[in-house]
């Protein structure tokens, strides 16, 4: 069973048990489509009002476009909540591999940088996604309905949780990665992009006056 069609308390005992996975990098997917669902909403309850159907039709039509990017980002994000434990688990059948010969040893090393390079590039996706749906999230906060102002607070939150959680998941797979130049690389990726999610969390908070 995927993880995004279990129940939310299955998701829960399952995390909460002795299994390797679901972890870390899951949660931190599943964060970003919570955020990004809180963002949708808040569109979907603006749509009707007011003050909202008044404005110009370039305007609503951005307000619109940029919803929708929000609910594009909730489906990816739920993606990644089950690619990152499959990407888990391939690096745990890599390690298993046999090594007995000088063949076998070559094919399971080689399995394992492939596998590593997976548990690298689903949470540095989600990192991407959380970055991108960050930059998004003023336009959408300037037309809304004012009192959903705690559920977008919400959702930048949670945003910038999958953002730090997936960055996380990044920099502690680098470990395996032979290919210490591209290491170096994608940690410096990472932090450019913790900085300036860093700065947009304060920014976006800000907006949040209750």
């Amino acid at each position: 069973m995927k993880l995004i069609d279990m129940t939310v308390r299955e998701f829960i005992d399952t995390l909460a048990s002795d299994a390797v996975a679901p972890g870390g990098g899951s949660v931190s997917a599943l964060s970003g489509a919570n955020g990004a669902a809180l963002i949708v909403m808040a569109g979907e309850l603006t749509y009707n009002k007011k003050k909202f159907k008044e404005l110009d039709e370039e305007i609503k039509k951005a307000y619109k476009d940029n919803v929708n990017f929000f609910s594009n980002a909730k489906s990816r994000f739920l993606k990644y909540v089950d690619e990152d434990t499959d990407a888990f688990n391939l690096i745990m059948s890599a390690f298993k591999m046999a090594k007995d010969t000088e063949a076998e040893k070559e094919k399971r090393s080689l399995e394992i940088q492939k596998a590593t390079v997976e548990t690298i590039r689903v949470p540095l996706e989600v990192c991407r996604l959380s970055l991108e749906s960050m930059r998004k999230i003023a336009d959408v906060m300037q037309y809304s309905n004012k009192n959903t102002i705690s559920d977008q607070g919400v959702g930048v939150m949670m945003l910038h949780t999958a953002l730090q959680g997936s960055a996380m998941n990044v920099l502690i797979n680098l470990s395996g990665l032979h290919d210490q130049e591209q290491a170096q690389e994608y940690r410096r990726i990472v932090e450019d992009i913790k900085e300036e999610a860093n700065t947009l969390r304060v920014s976006l908070l800000e907006n949040v006056n209750l």
